[in-house]
């Protein structure tokens, strides 16, 4: 393993590690369906991030700033998406009667349905674009391959490890009105995420 391989492996982790939007979703997804389930959004997210590395690496800086050119557009569409989303779990947590029901518990989303969530925000894309230029690949499609490959396990290690801390409260926590809390309170704060990126978007 190279230095640069390690570099790439560090970023994508450290890409995934805040804690925002998206891991609260995994860590939502994990606390009310199976580990397996948890597991297949963690790997759309990371997929995701696969994707906006192979185009950063790819395309470095010049996509990065015809992105950024519309910046505050792509940040008030995507932050209106998770103030839906929210508000939606939120809600549905706060309406549903049983939530200790399988029957009762809203159908958990696909790898594709976080793929596509993730992908809401391109700007991401800049960040992956300034980290290209440390990394010698020269547009070489192997290596771009490579790095971005790198860069893809260590964002994947990081939204296995959100979604198995949501797994792991599902055992943890087995009161019905708790994990209804939890769940009201983790919409409430993507939809905050949403309203912020709005704030940031008009200011």
């Amino acid at each position: 393993m190279t230095s640069e391989t390690v570099r790439a492996f560090l970023f994508g982790a450290a890409i995934a590690a805040p804690v925002g939007p998206i891991a609260l979703l995994l860590i939502h997804v994990g606390l009310n369906h199976r580990l397996a389930a948890a597991l297949r959004a963690a790997l759309g997210v990371a997929l995701a991030d696969l994707t906006y590395a192979l185009l950063a690496l790819a395309a470095g800086a010049e996509l990065a700033r015809r992105l950024e050119a519309h910046q505050y557009a792509f940040r008030a569409a995507s932050s209106g998406l998770l103030i839906v989303l929210g508000v939606w779990l939120a809600a549905s947590s706060v309406l549903r009667a049983d939530t200790a029901a399988s029957t009762s518990a809203p159908r958990a989303p696909g790898p594709l349905q976080l793929y596509l969530l993730t992908l809401a925000n391109p700007l991401t894309i800049v960040l992956f674009a300034a980290f290209s230029g440390q990394m010698s690949i020269q547009r070489d499609f192997g290596a771009v391959l490579y790095g971005s490959l790198w860069l893809f396990l260590g964002s994947l290690s990081v939204q296995t490890a959100y979604a198995g801390f949501g797994a792991a409260l599902r055992r943890w926590i087995a009161a019905p009105e708790a994990v209804r809390k939890i769940n009201a309170l983790s919409g409430i704060a993507i939809a905050v995420f949403g309203a912020w990126g709005i704030g940031l978007a008009l200011g």
